[in-house]
């Protein structure tokens, strides 16, 4: 859902395959953004985002990660410059296919879990349209956080939105 809305906010950019996954390529302010949407499972995206790196000799610190987060309430924004996986599997993946943990992250929260139901169930459900209203002011937000991040740096992107 975050890749689609950021690929309507940026028209002059295009999807096509690459690697492991599909990407949207755009021209940035003299700068080359690429959005990966892992063709293999969130828990496993790990090994696309090192592909898609290697190719395009990208640095893990250039690496931006944006993924949903069952720990942080419906709506939460959560944007860090680097630090543990946190329990997110997907998160774990990248951070053991990239060998350094110093990868920037913008969390948007889908919580919390009903206690009876198993993480894995509620990460791959369907959103209310109730909750689904609620989501959409959170990826506007994740989305604004990301072009933050990348034209004044992640630092600027926590002091805003992490508040």
């Amino acid at each position: 859902m975050f890749a689609d809305l950021a690929a309507r906010a940026w028209p002059e950019g295009s999807w096509r395959a690459c690697g492991e996954g599909r990407c949207f390529d755009v021209r940035l302010a003299g700068g080359r953004v690429l959005l990966l949407k892992p063709g293999n499972y969130m828990n496993n995206s790990g090994p696309a985002v090192r592909s898609l790196a290697d190719f395009y000799k990208v640095p893990a610190s250039a690496i931006i990660a944006v993924y949903d987060d069952m720990s942080l309430p419906l709506g939460g924004l959560r944007v860090r410059r680097d630090g543990s996986a946190g329990g997110h599997n997907g998160m774990l993946s990248i951070v053991s296919a990239m060998g350094t943990s110093e990868i920037a992250r913008i969390r948007i929260g889908i919580g919390p879990r009903p206690p009876e139901m198993p993480g894995r169930n509620f990460v791959l459900g369907r959103f209310s349209p109730d909750e689904e209203a609620r989501l959409v002011p959170a990826l506007e937000r994740g989305f604004q956080a990301l072009t933050t991040a990348l034209e004044k740096g992640v630092d600027e992107a926590m002091n805003r939105f992490n508040a």
